[in-house]
């Protein structure tokens, strides 16, 4: 994966060795962005991209965190996405199901986080593979998004109580 920032005339490359079949940017415009990668080997690597001269000493990013326990992803492209507001990654699933990682990309210390495996809320509706999510852009809602898959159905996710919150009376 490789980033340039024509500001500073810099390449930034991550390398995954694993093939890349969908990548996200964060949605943030604070001076440390990020990047989600889903891949073939099954896991979502999430790393910061910024125009900081402190990472280029190598013209390497630091994966800050390796989602990989609610998924499957080896022999499909699965796509992921941030929410609205980057606390969450949402990723398809070969098995049918839609993961949402919470994205914690820094310890209380401030010391990066890159280990051990991070449990995702699982949600459950088509029958074939989901190959494709997409988040709602408006940062008030970051609990709305879609999700398509092989058996021909799309689904639109929203949790209960938001959807309560925002109704309206008719």
């Amino acid at each position: 994966m490789r980033t340039y920032d024509l500001r500073t005339a810099q390449l930034y490359t991550e390398d995954i060795i694993h093939p890349t079949t969908s990548f996200s940017q964060s949605n943030t415009t604070t001076s440390k962005n990020y990047i989600a990668a889903s891949c073939l080997d099954g896991i979502i690597r999430v790393w910061e991209r910024s125009s900081s001269i402190n990472n280029s000493i190598n013209n390497k990013k630091k994966v800050y965190q390796k989602l990989h326990s609610s998924h499957k992803s080896n022999n499909y492209k699965v796509e992921c996405t941030f929410t609205s507001n980057d606390e969450y990654v949402i990723s398809g699933s070969e098995c049918g199901n839609v993961a949402i990682y919470p994205v914690n990309l820094t310890n209380d210390d401030g010391s990066s986080s890159n280990e051990g495996a991070v449990k995702a809320t699982i949600l459950q509706r088509h029958k074939g593979p989901t190959t494709s999510v997409a988040s709602c852009p408006q940062i008030s809602r970051p609990w709305l998004f879609v999700s398509a898959s092989y058996d021909g159905s799309a689904v639109v996710w929203a949790s209960q109580a938001q959807y309560d919150c925002c109704s309206v009376d008719t």
